[in-house]
């Protein structure tokens, strides 16, 4: 997987997916579903530059992206019980291209992951005894794996603020930049 020019090129790994444009779709989904079911709207931030492109199967990009996001939606609505003061209610995506990966990250001011939660799944390979941690839930094991078979690596912190910040690293040959 790499980054390149958007026109799309045969490859033998998929096709390009605008992690861009994928997120924008998937966070409108969010925020219209809080719309229909009557909630207030979330304070979203979408900082992913357009000029990004992963070689990959759509699909497989989603299917890690988008239950980050709902997970991030889900989380910045509850409240947290040890913070004294309400903190504002937000999910932000980030995404950065180092020198040898491109990254992408969702956070959200939730309550966070248990550390036990955190620590699996940020492990690379199958978990030791196949099991799902209790509070990691169905939806985050289903990440995990979809990451990996996209040559992907998850990273969960705790934000010092409150929420949960969880990137997803996809080394270089499966990201780079578009060309201008």
């Amino acid at each position: 997987m790499t980054l390149h020019p958007r026109q799309p090129r045969p490859s033998a790994g998929g096709r390009d997916v605008s992690p861009h444009d994928l997120l924008a779709t998937i966070v409108a989904d969010c925020a219209r579903t809080r719309r229909v079911q009557g909630h207030p709207p979330l304070t979203t931030v979408l900082d992913v530059p357009e000029d990004h492109a992963i070689e990959a199967d759509p699909a497989q990009v989603r299917r890690v992206l988008e239950p980050l996001v709902k997970r991030a939606f889900a989380a910045a609505a509850q409240p947290d019980a040890g913070r004294e003061v309400t903190a504002v209610r937000e999910v932000v995506v980030t995404s950065v291209a180092t020198g040898d990966a491109f990254e992408i990250e969702v956070a959200d001011s939730g309550p966070g992951l248990a550390d036990h939660v955190r620590r699996w799944l940020s492990q690379t390979g199958p978990s030791t005894d196949g099991t799902v941690p209790e509070g990691a839930g169905l939806a985050l094991a289903a990440v995990r794996a979809a990451a990996a078979r996209i040559g992907g690596t998850l990273r969960a912190v705790n934000c010092p603020e409150g929420g949960v910040a969880i990137t997803l690293r996809l080394p270089c040959r499966q990201a780079r930049r578009l060309a201008a």
